[in-house]
């Protein structure tokens, strides 16, 4: 039985899934098996997958109906014969070591999961997130605390992560179209210990401008929201004590989704997304005004949109930071 099971789901991406695929092939650590969920893919991403598994008994395919990446990630959960699993998006690749190294951070330390850092591709630089602290080992309630922080270690996508098989518990990935590892993961933490954040950067992520990240704005950036106000109830379920942390989090993502929304925008055609925001800001707002976790620059976000000053606020605040951050760059 392989150790770990890694999940690719892969939608129309023949431009990149075979740097992808030689990546988590040719990783150090070879004791792997990987599940490529072919959703319904109308390119040459089919060809490739069964090209690759014809040439490793490693790889299992699936073929099946578009029903979005949420449910081509469950349909490979299904199949997960490892003791851990990894995920990787068709798009991205691993760094040569990364398996083993999470690998043996899990074991080292007994964790239920591990996480780490990587770098962040866009078409003009690369950044490197989550590095330059050391590891750390988080119990349940700090990891929840480190995950609900912007900029935090542990992150919220799914592909920077080994987690045990044993933590999810059949637990499943909801039908969103933005975020839905992001809720999925909030849940998963709730099953672990011990997790494990590496001083390592292993994971690429790669931006292209035909992905969903980058296709404007619409109802899918509300899933986002729709999937932080599903979180804000399991804490209150769960762990009540950390409801300013949620919060603070949920702020986050409402701020970011009014950038997004005034970048894009079109008051006719996002009538029903506002709608959504306003509805769920003025749902919030008490929650929102004595937040200590909140940041500076998303409370004047959010005040200022419901306010109805967005624009020009957001230019104003941009021209100040611009200028304190030449100041800042320029002193001493």
């Amino acid at each position: 039985m392989p150790t770990i099971s890694v999940i690719i789901p892969a939608y129309n991406v023949e431009k990149h899934l075979e740097r992808c695929l030689d990546s988590v092939c040719g990783q150090s650590y070879r004791d792997i098996e990987i599940i490529i969920v072919d959703d319904g893919s109308i390119d040459r991403t089919a060809e490739i997958c069964d090209r690759y598994a014809s040439a490793d008994s490693r790889i299992r395919v699936v073929h099946k109906e578009n029903e979005g990446v949420a449910a081509a990630r469950n349909t490979a959960l299904d199949m997960a014969s490892g003791d851990m699993i990894a995920f990787a998006d068709a798009d991205d690749y691993y760094e040569a070591d990364m398996l083993k190294k999470l690998n043996e951070s899990m074991n080292t330390h007994d964790a239920d999961m591990v996480v780490c850092g990587y770098y962040e591709e866009f078409p003009d630089r690369i950044d490197e997130h989550g590095t330059g602290r050391g590891t750390i080992v988080y119990d349940k309630i700090e990891a929840y605390k480190d995950y609900f922080r912007m900029g935090g270690h542990i992150g919220s996508g799914c592909w920077n992560k080994l987690i045990k098989n044993t933590v999810i518990k059949g637990l499943r990935l909801k039908k969103y179209r933005m975020a839905e590892d992001v809720e999925w993961i909030c849940r998963v933490i709730d099953n672990c210990e011990k997790i494990v954040c590496l001083d390592y950067a292993g994971y690429h992520y790669v931006h292209r401008e035909d992905s969903a990240t980058w296709q404007g704005f619409g109802d899918a950036n509300i899933d986002i929201l729709r999937a932080s106000d599903e979180m804000v109830e399991q804490m209150k379920l769960n762990h009540p004590e950390l409801l300013e942390h949620m919060y603070a989090f949920q702020a986050a993502w409402y701020s970011a989704q009014i950038q997004v929304m005034y970048k894009h925008w079109d008051k006719k055609r996002y009538t029903c997304e506002e709608e959504y925001i306003k509805r769920g800001l003025k749902l919030n707002m008490k929650e929102y005004r004595f937040n200590p976790y909140i940041v500076r620059a998303d409370r004047i976000y959010i005040c200022s949109y419901m306010l109805g000053c967005y624009k020009p606020v957001k230019k104003l605040y941009d021209i100040l930071s611009t200028l304190k951050n030449g100041i800042g760059s320029h002193s001493g």
